[in-house]
């Protein structure tokens, strides 16, 4: 597998809500736009205490540092169930992961709600372990090294 070409992943950090929607503790995206050497990791975080997230910072990172990392991601996130924010936390870590290969997922529809996990199924105790390695890598290996 090679590291695709184009690619948005969308990290959210708190995405269980209730009677209010959601209320995120951390955002971070990572893009790739047409077969850059480089990728962009863009992070907005909360701190506790506090009613928003911050504004966004970003750093702009090599694909070739990094290509290990981002072809294990995606290979994880293409064959795991999709976990969208603002529906029910199917890997148990109120955490949602989508990767955008501009194949997957418009740019002026993005998945949310009950109505983008309608035909989900529920993932294997399998999948919640590579679902929790793809968090390791996005929020240890990745954001928390950039």
């Amino acid at each position: 597998m090679t590291v695709l070409p184009t690619f948005t992943i969308i990290y959210q950090q708190g995405i269980t809500g209730g009677f209010a929607p959601p209320t995120p503790t951390a955002i971070h995206a990572l893009t790739r736009d047409a077969e850059s050497p480089s990728f962009t990791v863009t992070s907005k975080i909360r701190p506790l205490g506090t009613p928003t997230l911050q504004d966004a910072g970003s750093k702009s990172l090599s694909v070739d540092n990094y290509a290990t990392l981002l072809e294990e991601l995606q290979g994880i996130l293409s064959t795991v169930p999709p976990q969208y924010p603002g529906v029910r936390d199917l890997y148990g870590l109120d955490t949602s992961i989508i990767l955008d290969t501009q194949a997957s997922v418009t740019a002026t529809a993005v998945p949310y709600g009950s109505y983008a996990a309608a035909n989900v199924e529920l993932p294997t105790e399998e999948q919640k372990g590579k679902f929790k390695r793809a968090v390791d890598i996005i929020t240890q290996e990745i954001v928390g090294k950039a």
